[in-house]
């Protein structure tokens, strides 16, 4: 924990609205002692996300040490910790017993990695809380992983193509699993000619039967369902005659099963037919 102070730059104190700010001196000064050279700032945990601080601008973040009640952090708030902390920095955070479970979880989801209980030397950051607070509660401090958000690393294979030299991987000396040419399987040695051949549609009938005429399957997919059924229907036009025999005289005349219903009145004999839209 020492070390983690020494080394810190920038440390940002999360502190709530229950606390006096005439007391926030006296909590700077004593992690002054640990971080003689770190330059600490402080923050209100109700203008954490609005405040909008540069990211990746602190080494260490403390949230909770500074309040009289239990603030606790929701993911907005540990996502924007996140976000400002550097890679490699620590979250320093009071968590409480009987949470303690689903707020490591929290944090983890947050992408904090190795969260672990603080010992007792560690115990001047909570000295402003009283003796309950401190049999509730513990420190807990969390890492953010080395790399930052958006980082990306190139992939590359057994030599950097931009150098000419052999990675370090394989400079070591160490296997690396290779193919050659004789492991791959040509995907045209899988077809032979029969598969090759263009399907003959007419070839997939569903059936016939025992008399030879043509009958479609319940589930029939190949179409032959909708082709017997338009040629039922085209049949059944053409055979439709009419019971009153005065089709050509016009609707006022024709019965109500009349098949020329619709049409104009046109003389016995003639046939029909309706001009196009493209001809109106």
């Amino acid at each position: 924990m020492d070390e983690i102070f020494a080394c810190a730059k920038n440390i940002l104190v999360i502190w709530a609205s229950d606390v006096n700010p005439e007391s926030l001196p006296s909590f700077q000064d004593t992690i002054q002692t640990k971080a003689k050279q770190a330059v600490i700032a402080f923050e209100n945990v109700e203008m954490v996300i609005e405040s909008k601080r540069a990211s990746s601008s602190f080494d260490i973040v403390h949230f909770g040490l500074v309040s009289k009640r239990d603030t606790r952090a929701t993911t907005d708030i540990l996502n924007e910790l996140f976000r400002v902390l550097r890679p490699n920095g620590h979250l320093i955070a009071v968590v409480e017993h009987t949470t303690q479970l689903q707020t490591v979880d929290q944090f983890k989801m947050c992408g904090f990695t190795s969260c672990s209980p603080l010992d007792s030397n560690s115990s001047f950051l909570i000295e402003n809380k009283d003796d309950n607070v401190k049999k509730m509660r513990s420190l807990w401090l969390c890492q953010k992983p080395s790399f930052d958000i958006g980082y990306s690393v190139p992939l590359r294979n057994g030599s950097d193509t931009r150098t000419g030299q052999i990675s370090s991987l394989a400079a070591s000396g160490k296997k690396t699993w290779t193919m050659e040419d004789d492991d791959l399987i040509d995907t045209d040695e899988l077809l032979d000619e029969s598969d090759r051949k263009k399907p003959d549609v007419k070839t997939y009938d569903c059936g016939t039967t025992s008399t030879g005429v043509r009958k479609a399957c319940k589930n029939c997919t190949c179409g032959l369902a909708q082709e017997l059924e338009q040629e039922e229907h085209t049949e059944a036009k053409q055979n439709v005659k009419s019971s009153c025999g005065s089709c050509y005289l016009g609707d006022a005349f024709r019965c109500a099963g009349c098949p020329a219903r619709g049409l104009p009145p046109f003389k016995p004999g003639e046939r029909v037919t309706l001009p196009n839209m493209a001809d109106v």
